[in-house]
């Protein structure tokens, strides 16, 4: 890889998810990994005066190459295509104000086009309010931080905390059983819930992310009813030992 390749990657891989807290704080959904670090990618390609409406177009190549996705596997076309269908086919309900609930899409629109190497998108219509346009009450991230998780559970988790970091507080406590419909994590018994969920996002959002966090389980009896995160940004050597972590762990990937 050119040193000028490297430069223009690293540049993609910083560039800022921003999303409208009310959508990462209410909604309940359930996307797999590839299907949120595409959702991601896309939103990283916002900028601030873009019009609602705007179709993005991005190359496959920059696409697979920022996300850490091997594009020499010979199913490169295929994994894309079969990740924007189910962006494209999924939907989920969010309650609103006025007490309605309105059923939102992640994209309207997606288009390949093999010979060129382009990728053609555009946000589900009611989906844009929630990252289109944004003057206040988001969350913004570095792209780079939820590259290299391996865990869907660690991406959501990171965008729902992060959220919450405004705030004075520095915890957040969540209802046991909130806290598996926001993640989608299928696990009743809360054993299973801490090992393949709390304890896998634990150490990557540490690992990979500007944030620290750690959790402690609050019970009634025996049975764990909420979880408290403990939840602080880091310094900026602390961010940086994390975006070498994430560098490396992508560049491994491939």
């Amino acid at each position: 890889m050119s040193q000028e390749t490297e430069k223009k990657l690293m540049q993609e891989r910083e560039y800022k998810v921003v999303k409208a807290n009310e959508i990462i704080q209410k909604a309940k959904f359930d996307l797999g990994l590839l299907e949120q670090k595409t959702f991601c990618y896309a939103v990283s390609k916002i900028k601030p005066d873009d019009a609602p409406n705007t179709e993005y177009v991005f190359s496959i190549n920059e696409y697979c190459d920022t996300c850490g996705i091997n594009r020499n596997s010979g199913k490169t076309i295929e994994e894309v295509k079969s990740a924007l269908k189910r962006l494209r086919d999924k939907s989920f309900y969010l309650l609103e104000p006025d007490g309605s609930y309105v059923l939102i899409g992640w994209l309207s629109k997606a288009k390949i086009f093999p010979r060129s190497g382009k990728i053609k998108i555009k946000f589900d219509e009611d989906m844009q309010k929630y990252l289109i346009g944004l003057s206040n009450n988001f969350t913004q991230y570095n792209l780079l931080y939820i590259l290299p998780m391996r865990s869907t559970y660690s991406i959501r988790l990171y965008e729902l905390l992060k959220s919450y970091t405004g705030l004075k507080q520095r915890d957040k406590i969540f209802e046991v059983d909130e806290l598996k419909a926001k993640l989608a994590a299928p696990y009743e018994n809360f054993k299973d819930f801490r090992l393949n969920v709390l304890e896998k996002a634990t150490k990557e959002i540490n690992e990979y992310t500007d944030l620290t966090m750690l959790w402690e389980p609050i019970t009634k009896g025996r049975k764990v009813i909420k979880v408290r995160f403990y939840v602080k940004e880091k310094d900026s050597f602390k961010k940086y030992i994390a975006s070498k972590h994430s560098m490396d762990a992508l560049e491994d990937n491939n």
